[in-house]
């Protein structure tokens, strides 16, 4: 058997996809030693890798010790859906009016991602890859209640391709119009159904 190479690596890509799919409700604590055995690692790389999503704002300390998944409150996940839509909007702003290239297909994020790929702002960057994984914990409960999101995304990609910014940023902006006016639905059913995974 083969030692893993990078246990930090392995703690942090397991813990991040973990949250984002739900495998811890809002407020519920995550157990450095349960994840260490998950993982068949020792606690000190899932202790560092909960450290980094600590700084990152996606897990918290626990009042007791220890760390937890964040809360979820329908404010927050508003600001955070706005937030996300002005780093957007202010990415088309600034993006090059070059050749558009290939424009993801489909999946929203990717889509997203290419948007402010393309502006060249490091800080603008930063700041959207933070909100869209604080974001990501929702994805699964946006499935459940909102209604698929291919039109929209095609509508943007396609706006996007033709080089129509006015009409991308109208899509962008319905797409998180959406999502804010149901924050509360959104948080109510992450909380109602969190999801478990599979070990990795």
């Amino acid at each position: 058997m083969t030692r893993n190479r990078d246990p930090f690596a392995t703690a942090l890509h397991s813990l991040r996809r973990r949250l984002m799919d739900g495998a811890f409700g809002p407020g519920a604590p995550i157990v450095i030693l349960d994840e260490a055995r998950r993982l068949g690692l020792s606690t000190t790389p899932v202790r560092e890798a909960l450290a980094w999503l600590s700084g990152a704002g996606l897990v918290e300390h626990s009042p007791t010790g220890g760390y937890r998944a964040p809360g979820l409150d329908a404010g927050a996940v508003r600001n955070a859906y706005a937030f996300r839509n002005a780093c957007l909007l202010m990415s088309l702003e600034r993006a090059s009016p070059t050749a558009v290239g290939d424009v993801p297909a489909a999946d929203p994020q990717a889509v997203f991602a290419w948007v402010v790929g393309r502006c060249g702002d490091a800080a603008l960057s930063r700041a959207f890859e933070t909100v869209d994984l604080h974001l990501g914990r929702l994805v699964r409960a946006e499935r459940q209640i909102l209604e698929h999101p291919a039109a929209a995304v095609a509508t943007i990609r396609a706006a996007l391709i033709e080089g129509r910014r006015r009409d991308a940023a109208a899509g962008i902006s319905a797409y998180h119009r959406e999502r804010i006016a149901a924050a509360a639905a959104l948080v109510f059913e992450v909380v109602r159904s969190p999801h478990s995974l599979e070990p990795d």
